[in-house]
């Protein structure tokens, strides 16, 4: 419970929390193939393959009446458990029992339930739980487990409920979540604007799954997710629609200015997709709405159109595949519910939105809808919907007793069909009048704005990430005036670094459309600019979005003097090894040291290129004057490497990786770039399965090798600009836009530093041996730091092709779980030159 305080579940990220299956697969298999690879799927998960096959319409009780069972009596959904991940290839522990299909775009899905942060109720036969967000609440869930949740027949208990927030969480977020085994729905929003839902998995609830509870939610995001088996439920007590049935829709919503993109709804007893909205004696659709200018005013929302419905697919449907504001469809014949009741046919036939739809000019608008293996694919009692792009297989009736009047159909593709295709529908006529009418859309909608999360690269540097929604393509998204860099879709997600923020204020998101329609209330969001910055990059957004948790209210601790540098003389009189100069060549200390300047060993056939780096002596950290610096850089002060040790030159490859481990994880796919996606765990996997004696440089180590010599920010020169010489990184407090093309590169492309060694500025982050301590510094041994004892963050150096230059300075630190992923995360490693081979 969240009555206006702030909470915050963050699980292990997962990059997919469902995904399309690769092949087919038959009854007898244990190994399945998916159409990618998953990382952050274990041994021991819990998963879900739904069903590709239909669902039958009726069975027949004793009697012969015809009854309408729920389709989990009689189901080829099946759970099981992961025993092994390997890439795109999971094993399971038992094999499976039914056919599930993948030929073209008529594909299954594999759903993981499990993460690593769980809510559910202490007893699932018994009390179940809930967790709900009030107005003024705060906070956000990424890749969190709800299971055995929502209390059955009790209005306001559900799983995940975001109460009467109105726009006061805009930015909150639900990312990469399992909600399964409900009593009462998946996820509600319930008078709340603005929410983001990605990439969440519902599995088997009690009524409508993903649910819009009264009809003033507006703005909101439904974007890539997954429902499976809404089964039927009953009208809850005193709920706010009073026509609503509870039949058990997979996503159901009351208003259709939000967002729906790239969802899929499988077996649900009665709708894939639904809006309802219906005028009663006791009921009035025109209620208060937010406009674009942030007011409440009231409108009949049965008028409002979608801001998107894109990409979205149902399948094995026994009813409606989507149901735009169509009555139920029952036969004539008495039908019974689950539970034996005679059903109201009154309800069943009478609820529609009475012919009331969107005007010409800003018609429902349907694209790449996708539809298979179910009883009726789509029906409409709204006047004005465009369809661009509709294909369905395998269907009894594809459109379905609706309201033509102005709709307007095109690039479809309807394939066995099995009794009609257009079934008695009616609204047209043989000229233009009234029951005929012609769709004429215009654009005059500006773009819907979230800020879902602000990561602080440096104390001076903020990465503002968030998403746009619009019907048309997002033209510009700008961050108080800075322009945001974009990746389109249906769902526009975007980037936008600011350098120099003041102090405290408000970070402003404003988006622009392709035919200039600019949004006039952007999402406004204080913060108050922290000393320090911890947190770097999370994976790249993609459809179900890896980003960084959202926030709503960035605090910072006070600013404190950086302690003193400590550059006390060091005693080196009684050392193994000669300490080198600084000046001579690394080859001239080679020859006195009687080692090669650089060794290659290969490792399963391929070779590996490792530089000496000499025993010497640095100042390690940041001056208090350099640009970008944060305070656990602090104090400088003196290290000695007593021992040469050898560094990869470059960092291991994906080619190198693959060869050793079996897969590659990466985002950026290559064999001459950085591996990426790998976790602390993994390095040392791949360390282990090598057959050499490499290991992690610790973080002094790498700090050495990178300045090789040089005192600077960066081993190329003091400003941002010296640094392109020598590496890949992204916006910097002199550079306006991405130097890196938005992605990693190949191997040595630039400038090597004076060991010879490349990429050590920007690229991937690298992995250090050492946990991670922002205070170590202050008492750290001079002699060869080995870092704290413990920690919960293992070291990373370096910054990536995807942060400012400031992070890819030598002296930049950053802890990090050594359970992280991310596209910018790599490493290299070390060979200590008593262990050579």
């Amino acid at each position: 419970m969240c009555c206006g305080g702030r909470l915050d579940l963050h699980g292990a990220p997962l990059n997919r929390s469902w995904v399309k299956l690769g092949e087919t697969h038959y009854p007898g298999e244990s190994q399945i193939v998916l159409a990618e690879p998953v990382t952050g799927w274990n041994a021991g998960n819990q998963i879900t393959i739904p069903t590709t096959e239909g669902s039958p319409f009726y069975t027949e009780d004793k009697d012969g009446r015809r009854i309408i069972a729920s389709v989990a009596d009689n189901s080829q959904t099946e759970q099981h458990e992961i025993s092994n991940v390997r890439g795109s290839v999971l094993t399971l522990k038992k094999p499976l029992k039914f056919k599930h299909e993948a030929v073209g775009r008529f594909r299954g899905e594999v759903a993981n339930l499990s993460r690593n942060v769980i809510v559910e109720s202490a007893d699932p036969d018994g009390v179940r739980g809930h967790t709900m967000y009030h107005h003024n609440s705060a906070g956000s869930l990424s890749h969190v487990e709800f299971r055995h949740l929502g209390k059955e027949g009790v209005l306001g208990r559900y799983p995940i409920h975001f109460h009467q927030c109105g726009d006061t969480m805009r930015g909150s977020s639900v990312v990469g979540c399992s909600i399964w085994d409900s009593k009462n729905r998946w996820l509600t929003i319930h008078g709340t604007d603005y929410l983001v839902v990605r990439d969440c998995v519902g599995f088997r609830s009690i009524g409508h799954g993903f649910f819009f509870e009264d009809g003033t939610e507006v703005n909101n995001v439904m974007d890539r997710n997954l429902a499976v088996q809404a089964l039927m439920g009953k009208p809850l007590p005193e709920q706010n629609l009073p026509f609503d049935t509870n039949d058990a829709a997979g996503f159901w919503w009351a208003n259709c200015q939000n967002s729906f993109t790239r969802n899929v709804a499988v077996e649900c007893d009665k709708h894939g997709y639904r809006f309802q909205m219906v005028k009663t004696d006791t009921f009035d659709p025109e209620l208060r709405v937010r406009q674009v200018d942030g007011k409440l005013k009231k409108v009949d929302v049965r008028t409002l159109p979608f801001i998107r419905f894109e990409g979205n697919e149902a399948r094995s449907q026994r009813r409606f595949a989507l149901n735009l504001g169509g009555f139920h469809g029952q036969s004539t014949t008495e039908d019974l519910d689950r539970d034996g009741n005679v059903i109201d046919r009154v309800a069943y036939l009478g609820g529609d939105v009475q012919g009331v739809g969107p005007d010409a000019l800003h018609p429902f608008r349907i694209k790449d809808f996708l539809v298979w293996r179910s009883h009726w694919a789509f029906h409409s009692t709204a006047p004005n919907v465009v369809i661009d792009g509709f294909t369905a297989h395998d269907i009894n009736y594809v459109v379905w007793r609706s309201n033509i009047a102005g709709h307007d159909y095109n690039h479809v593709d309807f394939q066995n069909i099995h009794v009609s295709t257009f079934f008695n529908n009616w609204g047209s006529g043989n000229n233009r009048s009234d029951l005929l009418r012609y769709v004429d859309p215009v654009d005059d909608f500006h773009p819907s704005s979230v800020i879902t999360g602000v990561d602080w690269l440096t104390p001076y540097t903020a990465r503002v990430s968030g998403v746009s929604v619009d019907d048309v393509r997002v033209k510009q998204v700008t961050v108080n005036g800075i322009p945001a860099e974009l990746q389109d879709g249906p769902v526009t997600t975007w980037v936008a670094v600011l350098a120099s923020p003041a102090l405290s204020g408000v970070f402003e998101a404003k988006a622009v459309d392709e035919n200039g329609n600019a949004e006039t209330t952007g999402h406004r969001l204080a913060y108050t600019r922290p000393l320090q910055s911890k947190r770097i990059s999370q994976p790249k957004p993609t459809a179900a979005s890896q980003a960084a948790p959202p926030v709503s209210e960035l605090t910072a601790p006070t600013e404190v003097q950086p302690p003193v540098e400590r550059d006390q003389p060091v005693n080196t009189s009684g050392l193994k090894w000669p300490l080198w100069d600084g000046r001579q060549p690394v080859s001239e200390y080679a020859k006195l040291v009687k080692l090669p300047a650089k060794k290659t060993i290969e490792l399963h056939g391929i070779p590996l290129e490792l530089k000496l780096i000499p025993a010497g002596s640095f100042l390690m950290g940041s001056p208090s004057d350099e640009v970008g610096r944060s305070t656990d850089e602090s104090p400088r002060h003196r290290v000695v490497i007593s021992e040469p040790f050898y560094l990869s030159s470059g960092e291991i490859t994906q080619a190198l990786y693959e060869k050793v481990m079996g897969v590659n994880p990466s985002h950026f796919k290559a064999p001459d770039k950085p591996v990426e996606q790998v976790t602390w765990h993994d390095a040392i996997a791949f360390i282990k399965a090598s057959g050499a004696p490499l290991r992690l440089p610790t973080e002094a180590q790498w700090e050495y090798a990178c300045r090789a010599g040089i005192t600077t920010a960066y081993s190329s020169g003091t400003t941002q600009q010296s640094a392109l010489q020598a590496g890949w990184f992204g916006y910097g407090d002199e550079l306006n836009r991405a130097l890196s093309d938005d992605e990693s590169h190949p191997s040595a492309q630039k400038e090597p530093n004076g060991f010879g060694l490349y990429d050590m500025h920007g690229n991937v982050y690298e992995w250090c041996a050492d946990w991670y301590s922002p205070t170590y510094y202050k008492d750290s041994p001079t002699m060869d730091p080995q870092g704290p004892p413990t920690g919960d963050e293992r070291v990373l150096r370096g910054g990536s092709w995807e942060a400012p230059a400031v992070n890819a300075r030598s002296a930049n630190r950053n802890g990090y779980s050594p359970n992280s992923r991310g596209y910018v995360l790599g490493f290299r490693v070390a060979l200590s030159v008593d262990s050579s081979p």
